[in-house]
């Protein structure tokens, strides 16, 4: 979809948006969710996050051995199980290699001509013969990984529920009957894991639903989507917090959440594609998808990482059958919104020019990135708009504010970084900044009914050496927009847009003013009631007027959202009190897991430090803690002050390393372990040793080392270096007595 392309010009980046892929209801194999011979463990909430038990980088074994995977060996089951897994000695090795087998597939391009005239009894009992009914629409993704795993010896269900694909109509629970979907959890590190192996192995670019939408663009195309094959890590053992913007299963338990969300919670939660997850942006607004007015306006945020430059961009659109008023269909949507930029944070400020239903699609992604992928969708609902509202000045793509593209130009130190300042009428500014030499410097001013030339004797610029001021007097009421831009001297063309600020003599921003609105004698009291609870630290008392006032089906005016978030901060809460109660090891983990990977660590600090303390004395008592070295500054210091290491220190960091994962090639260069030994967080050499777990490392490599250290006493090791000696001891440790296996749970069959 063109996004905002009215106004972008040459540079816009193209926004891109996922198409409907969904599997069959309805399939013609018969693979049952639940293997009914085997008990399976029941569902709950994950103590450990994806990326606590798998790192990428640790499976590149695995998948060079899938790319070496030979012809025509998808004719037998059993020939290609043998090649896949027999070689792998964990569940997620297996899993892993499985899932990127199924990924490389070309199901829906390869020609079957081979096996036309089989039954589907004879298709199914080998993997070819089962893709052709995935690509006829007669088996699933799904089935056809389960029926995988199974077979490998790992535990794998297939989940039915719905879900929000492109074909979604946000904020609506209409369309979700016919948008259903299936997926799998499969058994690995003690836990259900969650994959979506159709959303992972494709990717359909296109439009969806435009028909019903109007953009009232002249470069707008309903074209049709279209299948390209891409791997999309993010459904493979999707976090379930994550994974519920998306699906929901039937059954309530497969969301393996504590507090499961019922069907009117996943209708208003944002609808999020995986691109904001990937990018790590976090929603600083109202957590629901259906916005209402406030004084006619609607304002989002989003704050971007700080080290990931990202550009913003987005669509606004127009529900004609579910608004009262018409639309003209010249008026220029996109002139309705405020794109701002400001200390990381992006904000979205629409104004309306009739009541009415709208949808506003945005999308962002790295500066540099041609094409900006799909971020997320809003339902708005204007009832009230404001005054005689008249679209801003202009729309440019790269929005108002100290911007990444002033950055990357040459423009430093401005005296404004926000790109929306609200003036009184004749009040005078004065704006500065400083630019490279090499910079070349124009500015437009533009106003939305003076023209540029009553507009020059107003405002003006002025360019020195290295410096650029632009002053001016607000003649009249109104929005004024300042558009500068800029090249390099020395290059021909035309200069780009780089950096914009809109003055306005009204804030473009919601007030808190009260609206106009009226509720009978009971809503008021419900609705006084909801954030009277807010107040205490009643759980059930919470719960119970949350719930009337859904049922009552209430505007949400903000009451709504706090009770909510009030409910799952104190449920959080209650979950690591109650843990640290019983002093039982699980209990502790998944609670801390869990408060740690909500919006309320930073509240609960004092709480998940008391359990950590709790936790590690359980520990210490029973010799719970892993075998590693004491990995105190002294140690490192003395390695990383080696410039030319003696050789058998140089050898048992080679094996150190060799264990947690590092190729041979560049061990043999001392300056790369020691640039490993720097590295911090979750790289750093203590999380890698507290993440180590044996059976991960290749049988290769643990000869490899074993033999390594035939060579090497311990005696030779100290005498040469004491900090090395520490990894030599945890080396001998671990090869001589490795990790016990943990005691498998009682397994429960779930009920269908």
């Amino acid at each position: 979809m063109g996004s905002n392309s009215s106004a972008q010009g040459s540079r816009q980046s193209k926004s891109q948006k996922s198409g409907d892929q969904r599997e069959p209801d309805d399939e013609e194999v018969d693979v049952p969710e639940f293997p009914s011979d085997e008990d399976y463990p029941v569902p709950k909430q994950n103590s450990l996050k994806k990326d606590d038990i798998y790192e990428h980088w640790k499976y590149k074994d695995v998948h060079q051995h899938v790319r070496k995977v030979p012809s025509k060996i998808d004719l037998s089951f059993q020939q290609l199980l043998d090649y896949l897994v027999l070689p792998f000695r964990t569940d997620m090795q297996k899993v892993r290699a499985l899932f990127m087998w199924l990924c490389v597939q070309p199901i829906t391009t390869t020609k079957y001509k081979n096996l036309d005239g089989y039954t589907v009894e004879d298709l199914v009992k080998t993997p070819r013969g089962f893709m052709k009914l995935i690509k006829e629409g007669r088996a699933s993704y799904a089935s056809l990984f389960a029926v995988l795993c199974r077979k490998s010896g790992i535990k794998c269900a297939i989940i039915k529920g719905v879900c929000k694909s492109a074909g979604y109509e946000v904020g609506t629970s209409d369309t979700l009957s016919n948008l259903r979907t299936k997926w799998n959890v499969v058994w690995v590190k003690d836990s259900w894991r969650l994959i979506h192996p159709l959303w992972a192995c494709q990717t359909v670019i296109g439009k969806s639903g435009l028909d019903k939408w109007t953009a009232y663009d002249d470069d707008e195309e309903n074209t049709e989507g279209w299948t390209i094959q891409k791997i999309n890590e993010f459904f493979f053992l999707t976090d379930p917090h994550d994974f519920l913007y998306f699906c929901m299963p039937d059954d309530p338990k497969w969301q393996l959440l504590t507090v499961p969300y019922d069907l009117d919670r996943f209708v208003r939660i944002p609808f999020f594609q995986e691109a904001y997850f990937r990018l790590g942006l976090k929603l600083l607004t109202e957590q629901s998808c259906i916005l209402y007015d406030k004084d006619g306006v609607v304002e989002i945020s989003f704050r971007v990482p700080e080290d990931y430059p990202t550009q913003m961009n987005y669509d606004l659109l127009f529900k004609r059958d579910e608004s009262d008023v018409d639309l003209d269909n010249k008026t220029p949507l996109n002139k309705y919104v405020l794109m701002n930029f400001e200390d990381d944070v992006w904000t979205f400020i629409v104004r309306f020019p009739v009541p009415g239903v709208y949808k506003l699609s945005i999308f962002g992604g790295h500066v540099d990135r041609e094409n900006v992928p799909w971020i997320a969708d809003y339902r708005l609902v204007c009832e009230n708009p404001r005054e005689n509202c008249v679209p801003f000045p202009d729309a440019p793509w790269i929005g108002l504010g100290y911007s990444y593209e002033a950055q990357k130009a040459g423009i430093m130190d401005p005296s404004h970084k926000s790109g929306l300042i609200v003036m009184k009428p004749h009040q005078e500014i004065h704006m500065t900044f400083m630019t490279e030499t090499y910079l070349s410097v124009k500015v437009k001013f533009l106003h939305i009914l003076l023209s540029e030339n009553e507009l020059a004797g107003r405002f003006y610029y002025k360019k020195n050496v290295g410096r650029t001021d632009i002053m001016g007097k607000i003649p009249q009421h109104g929005d004024y927009l300042i558009k500068i831009y800029g090249k390099q001297k020395d290059v021909p063309g035309e200069m780009n847009n780089i950096c914009n600020y809109l003055i306005c003599t009204e804030d473009p921003r919601p007030t808190t003013r009260k609206r106009k609105g009226w509720e009978n004698a009971r809503e008021k009291i419900l609705r006084k009631g909801i954030k009277d609870a807010t107040t205490v630290k009643d759980i059930d008392r919470l719960k119970e007027t949350i719930d009337k006032f859904v049922n009552a089906g209430l505007e949400d005016r903000g009451d709504y959202t706090k009770a909510s978030t009030k409910l799952e901060f104190l449920e959080v809460k209650q979950t690591l009190m109650n843990a640290i109660n019983r002093r039982n090891d699980k209990c502790l983990v998944q609670a801390i897991s869990i408060a740690r990977s909500s919006e309320y660590m930073d509240r609960l600090t004092a709480l998940i430090k008391q359990a950590e303390e709790v936790l590690a004395e359980l520990r210490n008592l029973r010799g719970f803690q892993h075998p590693i070295p004491d990995l105190n500054k002294p140690i490192i210091a003395e390695l990383m002050n080696y410039k030319s290491p003696p050789v058998v220190v140089h050898d048992v960091m080679i094996a150190t390393f060799l264990m947690l994962g590092e190729i041979e090639e560049n061990l043999q260069f001392w300056e790369y372990i020691q640039s490993l030994m720097r590295k911090t967080g979750k790289k750093s050499l203590l999380q890698r040793f507290q993440k180590f777990n044996l059976a991960e490392v290749p049988e290769k490599v643990q000869i490899k080392v074993k033999n390594m250290f035939l060579k090497i006493t311990e005696n030779e090791v100290r005498k040469t270096s004491v900090g090395a000696a520490s990894f030599y001891c945890w080396i001998q440790k671990v090869i001589k007595e490795p990790d016990p296996p943990a005691t498998p749970e009682v397994n429960l069959k779930p009920k269908k």
